[in-house]
C-alpha cells in the first residue's frame, strides 16, 4: 500500500468457529489495524486448516495479504502440526508482530511458536500500543492475580502476544481486498507427540462469548439454588444473545457445575458486557477471571464482601429472595 513500507507486516492469526470466523477474530483485526497504522504496516491474516475457502473472502475484506493452508493433516488442531507451519509463514512473511486469541489452543501453539522463532511472548494482553520513539510493542496485561496492570516493552521481533477475548473492540466496515496467497508448505507428521483417538460431544459451554454471565460462588450451597440461577439465565436469554452460567471455584469443588464454567485464575477469562456475581464473596482468584466486564451486579448478603468493591451495582440479601424477585421482573418487562 502506498506510504507503507513492505518489509513491515503484522500478522494476526484467523479464528474460526463452526466453520466460519469466530468473533474474536473480529477483536484481533481490531488489535491489528491499530498497530499497522501506528507502524505504517501491512495487516495480514493467516488461515490454518481444512476446507477454509468459505472464509477466504470474508477475511480478505480486512486484510492487506490473507496467507492460507489448506490440509487434510490441519483438519483437528495438533498443536505439533500448527506451531510447525505457522513457523513457516512467519519466516516466508517476516512479521513484526504476530497476534493471536487468548484461547487454551492458543496458550500451547503461541509458546511453541516464539520457542521456535527464539522470541519473547506476552499473553492475555488487554492493550497495545507502539513506542512513537522506539517503534517497539507496549503490552499491558494484569499481572500479580490482577491486583495490578503492568505494561511491557518488546525489542525483538517477531512480536508474539495473545489478547484476551473481548478486551477490544471488533473492527468495522472495511472496503480492503487483500490479495489471498495459497501456500502449500511440506508438513513433518513426524512431530505429532499426541494422537487423536477420538472427539467426545460434551455439554456446549460457551464463557468467552457470552455477553452475559450468571455465575454463582460458594453462597449457592445446592442443587436447588443452581436451578435459581439456570432459570435466571434462561430469562435472560430473551434480551440477550449469548448468555451463560458461570461459577466460582467452590460449586466446581462441590462437583454442582463442571470445570469448564468455572471463571478465575485457574479458570476462564471473561469480559461480558454484563455480569452478575450471586453469593460469590469476591476473592482475589475470581475476580482475576472477570474483571474484564462491562458491567457487574453484585448479590451478597454480606455487605462487607469485597464483590462490592469492584460491582457496579449491588444488592445486599439473600439470593433466595432477591433472584426470584429480578427473574420475576425480568418476566414481567417481556
Amino acid at each position: 500500500m502506498e506510504g507503507r513500507q513492505k518489509n513491515k507486516k503484522i500478522l494476526v492469526l484467523v479464528e474460526r468457529d463452526n466453520g466460519g470466523l469466530a468473533p474474536v477474530t473480529f477483536e484481533l483485526l481490531k488489535a491489528g489495524k491499530d498497530l499497522a497504522d501506528q507502524l505504517g504496516a501491512d495487516l495480514c491474516t493467516a488461515i490454518l486448516g481444512h476446507e477454509i475457502s468459505a472464509v477466504l473472502n470474508e477475511i480478505a475484506h480486512f486484510s492487506d495479504e490473507v496467507y492460507c493452508i489448506d490440509n487434510p493433516l490441519l483438519r483437528d488442531f495438533r498443536v505439533e502440526l500448527y506451531a510447525q507451519v505457522l513457523w513457516k509463514i512467519c519466516c516466508d512473511v517476516n512479521p513484526d508482530i504476530v497476534i493471536m486469541g487468548h484461547t487454551l489452543d492458543n496458550l500451547d501453539l503461541a509458546p511453541r511458536l516464539a520457542y521456535k522463532m527464539g522470541v519473547q511472548i506476552i499473553t492475555d494482553c488487554i492493550n497495545l500500543t507502539i513506542e512513537p520513539e522506539t517503534e517497539y510493542l507496549l503490552c499491558t496485561k494484569p499481572v500479580y492475580g490482577a491486583k495490578i496492570l503492568s505494561t511491557f516493552k518488546l525489542e525483538k521481533k517477531p512480536c508474539i502476544i495473545t489478547i484476551r477475548s473481548k478486551a477490544m473492540e471488533p473492527i468495522g466496515s472495511s472496503d480492503a481486498n487483500g490479495k489471498i496467497i495459497y501456500l502449500n508448505p511440506t508438513i513433518d507428521e513426524s512431530s505429532i507427540d499426541v494422537a487423536l483417538i477420538e472427539k467426545i460431544k460434551g455439554e456446549t459451554i460457551r464463557l468467552d462469548k457470552a455477553d452475559t454471565i450468571v455465575a454463582g460462588g460458594r453462597g449457592i450451597k445446592d442443587v436447588e439454588g443452581l436451578k435459581q440461577l439456570e432459570e435466571m439465565v434462561n430469562v435472560l436469554r430473551r434480551y440477550f444473545s449469548e448468555v451463560e452460567l458461570g461459577a466460582s471455584r467452590p460449586l466446581v469443588d462441590m462437583g454442582l457445575v463442571p470445570s469448564s464454567r468455572q471463571v478465575g485464575l485457574t479458570g476462564e477469562k471473561v469480559a461480558p458486557e454484563l455480569y452478575i456475581a450471586v453469593g460469590i464473596s469476591g476473592a482475589l482468584q475470581h475476580l482475576t477471571g472477570m474483571l474484564g466486564a462491562k458491567n457487574i451486579v453484585a448479590i451478597n448478603n454480606n455487605p462487607k464482601a469485597p464483590i462490592f468493591e469492584v460491582a457496579h451495582y449491588g444488592v445486599v440479601g439473600d439470593y433466595q429472595d432477591v433472584v426470584p424477585a429480578i427473574i420475576k421482573k425480568l418476566k414481567e418487562l417481556l
